[in-house]
């Protein structure tokens, strides 16, 4: 549903009729071909709005190979800029054919407003799943900020619901260094909402470390952000904070392993380990485990 209400909204900012639509191609390919013309690519140039930010070599020296090929078979959007045209859509095409040697790509030319230019750029970079979650979430920040939107409004705007909009918007209020994990994908969005339940900045960048050291998952990071919240009132100093967790978390990990009762106490440089057992029988079988043999 979601998917067809896109696709309605960029047919009408592009001037097409409904019967035009085909809900299985892109934006481009829904143009009649005599709206299609060949400019120099030397006269094109990107938004510098565009919400994309992160445009991998490996894949635009694939498609490149790909355009020596078949040539382009999806053509750029674009908008008259002076006696230039700006990238409304189709901007890696637009690299990747550059890489490839190309002196004119075809186009569309359609004039929009700023906001409009905006909002096609979100929804084609959206529907190719090309932006990672801090490009998203700062695309539709900025929707909001320079056009007066509300969430409601945004949401509308690019087919979406309110609550995934509000809850990319709640990503940017993550730590800086948080943010670029997400941007270059070692955490996942999960792992954001998981650590956006600590309000102090410090306990988030520990609670960051730990679940890139350990690999956690996003079930495992959501553990984790809850034990912290527990032990804060109780840590003596913030300098303490990271060996507190990391020990929290490494006893847990060890007594789900010895399926017993597990103490670590120490700084984090230095320590000792408690392991309770209740019977002679468990005993042995903890020092199986261990490695230790038997009595």
């Amino acid at each position: 549903m979601k998917r067809e209400a896109l696709g309605k909204g960029l047919g009408s900012l592009l001037g097409l009729e409904s019967s035009e639509l085909n809900q299985s191609t892109m934006v481009e390919s829904r143009v009649s071909i005599q709206n299609i013309v060949e400019i120099d690519i030397a006269r094109i140039h990107p938004n510098p709005r565009q919400p994309r930010k992160i445009f991998r070599d490996s894949e635009l020296i694939s498609l490149a190979q790909s355009l020596k090929q078949d040539g382009v078979i999806q053509p750029l959007v674009v908008s008259k800029d002076g006696d230039n045209y700006m990238i409304i859509a189709g901007e890696r095409r637009w690299r990747a054919s550059q890489m490839a040697g190309f002196a004119k790509v075809p186009v569309i030319i359609k004039e929009v407003t700023p906001e409009d230019m905006l909002r096609l750029a979100i929804i084609e970079n959206v529907q190719r799943a090309n932006l990672n979650v801090i490009e998203e979430a700062e695309a539709y920040a900025l929707l909001i900020k320079d056009y007066g939107l509300t969430q409601d409004d945004c949401a509308r705007k690019v087919g979406k619901d309110r609550s995934t909009i509000t809850n990319l918007l709640r990503i940017l209020a993550l730590p800086q260094e948080v943010q670029d994990d997400l941007m270059n994908e070692r955490l996942s969005m999960g792992h954001g909402r998981a650590l956006l339940a600590l309000e102090d900045k410090q306990l988030i960048i520990n609670a960051r470390d730990i679940a890139l050291s350990k690999k956690l998952s996003v079930r495992q990071t959501e553990q984790l952000v809850k034990k912290m919240k527990r032990q804060e009132a109780n840590i003596p100093s913030e300098s303490e904070r990271p060996q507190s967790a990391d020990l929290d978390y490494l006893a847990d990990t060890l007594r789900s392993h010895l399926r017993t009762k597990v103490k670590l106490v120490g700084s984090g440089s230095r320590g000792k380990i408690e392991i309770s057992f209740f019977s002679p029988a468990e005993l042995e079988r903890l020092l199986q485990m261990i490695g230790g043999g038997t009595f």
